[in-house]
C-alpha cells in the first residue's frame, strides 16, 4: 500500500463487521468461530482464520481511496462481481480501475495483476475462484500491498490479504479443496455488494489476513 493509503485508512471510520472471538487451540477448516461479546476494537483474530461477518450498512471515509480490480476470466460470476464492486466504489467515492485477463495470453491472470500492481493501489480485489492461484504466490511477495479476495479464499494467506467467502463461494483455487460444495448460483450482485462492503470495513479497521464468511 502506498504512503497516502496508509494514512488515509489510520483517518478512516471504525469497522461496521460484527467480528467472532476465536475459541483457544485451532478452527478447523471449514468451521466459523462463534459471534463476538466484546467490542471489534477488543478483538483481533489471528491470520488465516475464518469468522463471522456482517456487512455494514455503509462504508464511509472511501472518497479517493484507489482500488484496482483484477478480474481473471469473461465468466458469468466474474461480471456479477465486477458490477458489484462498481456499485460499492461509486456509493462510497472510491476510484476503481479494472485490469482483466486476456485469454490469449501465456499467464493472462498473472499479466492483469501486474498491470494492477504497476499502478500502486491502495488495494487490489481479486474476483471469484479465478483469482486465487496467482494471488496465492504474489501477495506473499509483496506484503506491503492489500489484498481482497471475494467469492473465494487464499490456502494460506498472509498478513495483507483478506477474503470474503459465503455458502457456495469458497474455493481455495487449485491447490485445495473448498469448504463443501461450489455454487455459481450463490454469486449474485446483492451478495458481492456485502461481501465487498464486508471486506472493505474490515480492512479499513486493520483487520486483515483474515477470512469473513457471511452466514
Amino acid at each position: 500500500m502506498t504512503h497516502g493509503g496508509t494514512a488515509r485508512i489510520a483517518r478512516l471510520a471504525p469497522v461496521l463487521v460484527i467480528l467472532g472471538v476465536l475459541l483457544p487451540g485451532c478452527v478447523a477448516d471449514g468451521e466459523v468461530a462463534p459471534t463476538a461479546s466484546g467490542t471489534p476494537h477488543e478483538i483481533k483474530p489471528a491470520p488465516g482464520r475464518t469468522i463471522e461477518a456482517t456487512p455494514p450498512a455503509s462504508v464511509p471515509g472511501l472518497d479517493g481511496h484507489r482500488i484496482a480490480v483484477l478480474v481473471p476470466d469473461d465468466s458469468a460470476a466474474s461480471a456479477t462481481l465486477l458490477s458489484a464492486t462498481r456499485a460499492v466504489a461509486s456509493a462510497n467515492g472510491a476510484e476503481v480501475r479494472e485490469f482483466s485477463a486476456d485469454a490469449a495470453g501465456e499467464d493472462p491472470v498473472g499479466a492483469a495483476l501486474a498491470q494492477a500492481l504497476d499502478t500502486r493501489p491502495d488495494l487490489i480485489v481479486g474476483l471469484g475462484e479465478g483469482a486465487v492461484d496467482v494471488l496465492g504466490f504474489e501477495s506473499a511477495q509483496r506484503l506491503d500491498q492489500q489484498f481482497l479476495v471475494v467469492g473465494a479464499q487464499l490456502p494460506e494467506p498472509t498478513d495483507n490479504v483478506t477474503a470474503v467467502t459465503w455458502v457456495g463461494a469458497t474455493s481455495r483455487g487449485s491447490a485445495a479443496g473448498s469448504d463443501g460444495a461450489l455454487d455459481d448460483a450463490s454469486i449474485t450482485a446483492d451478495r458481492g455488494e456485502d461481501a465487498l462492503e464486508a471486506g472493505l470495513a474490515s480492512i479499513q479497521d486493520g483487520t486483515t489476513g483474515v477470512v469473513l464468511h457471511l452466514g
